[in-house]
């Protein structure tokens, strides 16, 4: 492939596809959705696990981000801010927007419903929570980890931590919400709906997991091209649900 091939393709997405991979997108896009629906794309966000990127490459603007690690690709749209979840250095109802998307997995259990009141506390209008749940995609965590094992012979920290936390379940989290408003005396519409097939997530894994560069690349980079009929694949068992949290007066 010739330079000029390689620099056209490397400008084609960097302009539409700008640091992104396709199961972060798969996991954000539903969030820019519910954002957009309510007109808050542009309200004040905090993002619970941001990470390095978070939501950026998604939403495309700054915003707030709470990790205690931010090492990774970098932008200066996101306002690092080191701190934990369930002790959230801001007052009640700071921010229009909290948000977190695959964080929770990685608390463990017992600090998770505090986790979610501290979230609930700080959000004002909307709170959106990401998180793979149930049996079924803790058996493919296992799956995942023992091929990232076979491929690689060491350990996936993110995969660790799922198996070792284990994965919530559903109820529990509708559970901690319903608790948490509770002790807030704050009323909201508390929706949920499935994200990510969990036949299509082994597809996307057994290319993400490999040594082979074309393979691997045509999950980083080919896969973003398919991102309008994979936004489709939340049928049947999938790996996450989307929680819904919209404040009412």
């Amino acid at each position: 492939m010739s330079s000029k091939i390689k620099k056209t393709i490397k400008n084609f997405f960097n302009k539409f596809y700008w640091k992104q991979h396709p199961e972060a997108a798969l996991r954000y896009l539903p969030i820019v959705s519910e954002l957009k629906n309510l007109h808050l794309e542009d309200s004040k966000i905090l993002e619970i696990g941001s990470g390095s990127l978070g939501i950026i490459p998604y939403l495309k603007r700054s915003i707030d981000g709470l990790d205690v690690d931010f090492s990774g690709p970098q932008t200066k749209l996101l306002r690092k801010i080191k701190g934990s979840a369930i002790n959230l250095p801001f007052r009640k109802n700071d921010y229009d927007v909290a948000l977190c998307a695959d964080t929770l997995e990685h608390i463990e259990p017992e600090n998770r419903e505090q986790s979610i009141y501290e979230m609930l506390r700080i959000a004002k209008k909307l709170a959106v929570i990401v998180v793979p749940v149930g049996k079924l995609s803790e058996k493919q965590d296992l799956f995942a980890n023992a091929r990232w094992q076979h491929v690689f012979g060491n350990n996936y920290q993110f995969l660790d931590e799922h198996i070792k936390y284990g994965l919530p379940k559903t109820e529990e989290i509708l559970v901690f919400i319903d608790k948490s408003l509770r002790k807030l005396n704050k009323k909201a519409k508390v929706s949920s709906h499935s994200n990510l097939n969990l036949v299509i997530r082994k597809i996307l894994i057994n290319t993400w997991i490999s040594k082979n560069k074309l393979i691997y690349y045509t999950y980083l980079k080919g896969f973003l091209l398919l991102l309008p009929l994979l936004r489709l694949c939340n049928f049947g068992n999938c790996y996450r649900r989307v929680f819904v949290i919209e404040f009412t007066s």
